[in-house]
């Protein structure tokens, strides 16, 4: 069995809205439902779980009954946890997507479960197109970007091994991070990412989106 967890606890204030990003107007849909949409329609997950912020949990119920919404926590891990800890306890793998990714793919999606029958965890990566520099204190370093990839969702893994990360007290901003802090030694594989799959976070995000609605 395999549950998806979308996380949407965040309150969009990178976008200075005066509602969670979440549940912008994309096209005259909810940023969340284009996301929800593909990984119920996905004929390998069995059940969406969404995490949203105490005081949305009725709208997101009301307008998304096919999945269980539950309360997001103070800090990404905590609501990621919450999710985790609401899906099936049958469930074997939990894929955890970023609410304001409306673009995933069934393609990759799939590509993700194939690769968690051969390893504790998978990730979509993306090469970095940017040239890079390291800056700390001050002090300038090149970075090959050979070496850097983008991480993007959905972030899939072993259950047992997700409540184990997330039950740690290990901070992150995504659950591939915190692994790698928590026990870099488990079995990561990456698959080919999206470009499309972006993450929304800034008005510029929000044209974007909007053309690459127009364009299909």
């Amino acid at each position: 069995m395999n549950s998806t967890v979308i996380v949407a606890g965040g309150r969009g204030i990178r976008l200075g809205l005066d509602l969670p990003k979440q549940f912008h107007d994309l096209c005259g849909r909810e940023i969340i439902s284009y996301s929800v949409e593909t990984f119920l329609n996905h004929p390998d997950i069995h059940e969406v779980i969404i995490v949203t912020p105490y005081d949305w949990v009725d709208h997101a119920t009301k307008n998304y009954p096919e999945c269980i919404v539950v309360e997001g926590g103070t800090k990404r891990q905590d609501s990621s946890l919450n999710g985790v800890l609401a899906t099936n306890i049958k469930s074997e793998n939990i894929l955890i997507h970023d609410a304001v990714r409306p673009f995933v793919t069934a393609g990759v999606i799939s590509d993700c479960l194939n690769s968690l029958e051969k390893a504790h965890v998978s990730a979509p990566i993306m090469d970095s197109t940017n040239s890079l520099i390291g800056l700390n204190d001050k002090q300038v370093s090149f970075v090959d970007r050979n070496h850097i990839k983008t991480v993007q969702t959905p972030q899939c893994f072993k259950r047992a091994l997700i409540l184990e990360v997330l039950n740690s007290s290990i901070d992150g901003t995504d659950e591939v991070g915190m692994l790698l802090k928590y026990n870099p030694k488990k079995k990561i594989e990456f698959v080919k990412g999206d470009s499309s799959n972006l993450k929304i976070t800034s008005p510029t995000d929000l044209i974007i989106a909007s053309s690459l609605l127009e364009a299909k």
